[in-house]
């Protein structure tokens, strides 16, 4: 029996869409297609697979991915489609695949990975680490009665002719905000809308006439998840109309759960209570990250570190994030902050709260870090508290 773990070729492509839809039964072969024939950042090297005596039996896909971080942009790998043949598992064929990642995303400039699972104790052993991401669910209020209020029209989107629109309100509305992903026209067209899928599941918001906002849902009753939200800045308030407008639409069809992927954003939270009670927040995504290249992600990091220096006021200090894949060691200075520091202050930290602070996640006063107050103050004004979201739509 000869192993071979190696990047897919060029002819094997149908036969690993195949491998794809029979071990991931419940999505089906099409579900992957986009992979291959829509993301414009696909290369074959992304794609890892083991092979038996000619034959594909595991495999593995890279998503090479920019995503905001205020005014930065850093790269993300994220991993997708690790799946085996039931005959050929209990091998460490994916152990191995998994492996294999890290040293592509390395060699390919990547900065961190995300992947998102259900067994964590797999990644786990190969240095991904959980990293809490914050949903809401509710049970629809029956007593709320039906309608849109206020003054916006809501409708169902028509990809057609409102796509463009949709697209300048999705930068608008994440321009900066952590997880979100850099998306151009190639992704949108290629990758982002065959994951949105019929346009009776987004809804657009209209002010006389022009398109301001939109919400895409899905549901399989009795639950419906909110997965993606966008409005213009003077149009914040449409949020409302349009979370109202989904949950009579999903009510209807006998949906008594929801479930929100959306940012908390006062004006979302408030178009939740009108249509929810007893909600609460819940972590159910199984979200997982990794250090690929500390300097290369600081690097990256330091025009909106920088940024934050200046509008906390801070004109000097000296720390070390320090975590089991790397550390970050930062000087503060009056022209901002750069990387490097000689006798900085040492901030032990474990990858994931690492990740929540990069990410604004969490403060570093709910992870409970122990540092002293002048790092206290400096972590603060670089890693504030931020509304960030890994929309479902990006998935990998």
């Amino acid at each position: 029996m000869q192993e071979e773990f190696r990047a897919i070729r060029p002819g094997e492509l149908e036969e690993c869409l195949d491998l794809w839809g029979n071990v991931f039964e419940r999505v089906g072969r099409q579900y992957f297609v986009p992979y291959f024939h829509g993301d414009p950042w696909f290369k074959r090297v992304y794609t890892r697979v083991c092979a038996v005596d000619g034959k594909l039996v595991s495999a593995v896909q890279v998503c090479e991915r920019k995503v905001w971080v205020g005014d930065s942009e850093i790269v993300m790998g994220g991993i997708g489609n690790v799946g085996t043949c039931p005959e050929h598992r209990g091998r460490g064929y994916s152990t191995h695949l998994m492996e294999d990642t890290v040293r592509v995303m390395r060699q390919h400039g990547m900065d961190f990975s995300a992947l998102f699972s259900g067994i964590q104790p797999f990644y786990e052993r190969v240095g991904w680490r959980s990293v809490p991401q914050r949903m809401l669910t509710g049970s629809l209020r029956a007593d709320r009665g039906l309608g849109t209020p206020g003054k916006y029209s809501v409708r169902q989107c028509d990809w057609a002719s409102d796509l463009a629109s949709i697209q300048g309100i999705y930068n608008a509305f994440n321009d900066g905000r952590p997880l979100t992903t850099v998306r151009t026209p190639e992704y949108w067209a290629g990758y982002a809308l065959p994951r949105f899928g019929a346009p009776q599941f987004t809804l657009v918001a209209e002010d006389e006439g022009r398109v301001v906002g939109y919400l895409h849902f899905r549901y399989e009753r009795p639950d419906c998840w909110l997965r993606e939200i966008g409005y213009l800045p003077e149009a914040a308030d449409c949020a409302e109309s349009l979370i109202r407008a989904a949950a009579d639409r999903v009510q209807q069809a006998g949906v008594q759960t929801i479930w929100v992927n959306l940012p908390h954003e006062p004006e979302i939270l408030a178009g939740i209570e009108r249509v929810a009670e007893r909600v609460e927040p819940r972590e159910p995504m199984g979200m997982m990250c990794r250090i690929i290249n500390m300097p290369s992600l600081g690097m990256r990091m330091l025009p909106e570190l920088s940024r934050r220096a200046r509008a906390g006021g801070l004109a000097s200090g000296r720390i070390s994030l320090d975590a089991e894949l790397g550390s970050l060691e930062l000087t503060i200075t009056d022209d901002g902050v750069s990387l490097g520091a000689e006798d900085p202050l040492h901030i032990p930290i474990s990858q994931s709260d690492f990740f929540c602070l990069l990410f604004g996640i969490k403060s570093a006063e709910e992870l409970g870090l122990s540092m002293p107050a002048e790092a206290g103050r400096i972590i603060l004004a670089l890693f504030p508290p931020q509304r960030p979201v890994f929309w479902l739509n990006d998935h990998v």
